[in-house]
């Protein structure tokens, strides 16, 4: 069970999954007391759930513990979603969600949305199973956001070997490399990690 210091502490790192960071950068992000911080962070640790690299830096284990991300990565969502200029997203995301008929999906926002006050156009993506799937549902995305008047959405849909593809490709500029450290996943979470795991070797 996290504790709520716990849960803060993972919540930064989830954010910018491919980041290291130090005790006291964490203890800075959160205005935290250092001392405090490193009580709560030590037993994550121990855990599992973040990982010592050079430097006694702290990275994100994003290779296990998918239940637990999954609830960071909930409770990030909430946080966003309950911010009253990010209202249209959230019903956006609920409109999707009840409409997509995939088993097995993810859906997140990304880019200047997750960190902008004023963001222009709100980046979508859309991850699918089949590549079969992709054209359909991208009409479906398209026909939900006309009924958005206020926001400009960009609409992304891929297929899991597209992000097998492009997580294979640590340097390059492609979609799946910037989200790492910009994104808010609005539904999927488990698999989210599940594709980071099995593409980025």
């Amino acid at each position: 069970m996290l504790t709520k210091n716990q849960a803060r502490i993972l919540q930064v790192f989830a954010g910018r999954i491919t980041e290291q960071f130090s005790m006291r950068e964490v203890a800075k992000i959160l205005n935290k007391d250092s001392s405090l911080v490193r009580r709560a962070t030590l037993p994550l640790i121990e855990q599992g759930l973040l990982s010592q690299v050079k430097n006694k830096q702290l990275v994100l284990n994003y290779r296990s513990n998918h239940q637990v991300l999954s609830y960071i990565e909930y409770l990030r969502s909430k946080d966003f979603l309950s911010k009253p200029r990010n209202k249209s997203i959230g019903m956006f995301a609920e409109e999707i969600v009840g409409t997509v008929q995939e088993d097995d999906f993810v859906l997140l926002v990304f880019g200047s949305a997750v960190t902008s006050e004023k963001p222009g156009d709100i980046d979508i993506l859309l991850i699918v199973k089949d590549v079969q799937q992709v054209e359909p549902n991208e009409k479906i995305l398209h026909n939900i956001a006309r009924n958005f008047h206020s926001v400009k959405f960009d609409i992304n849909v891929v297929c899991f070997a597209s992000v097998y593809e492009m997580l294979s490709t640590r340097d390059q500029l492609n979609v799946m490399n910037e989200i790492l450290n910009k994104h808010i996943i609005l539904h999927g979470a488990e698999t989210f990690y599940r594709l980071l795991t099995n593409g980025r070797k």
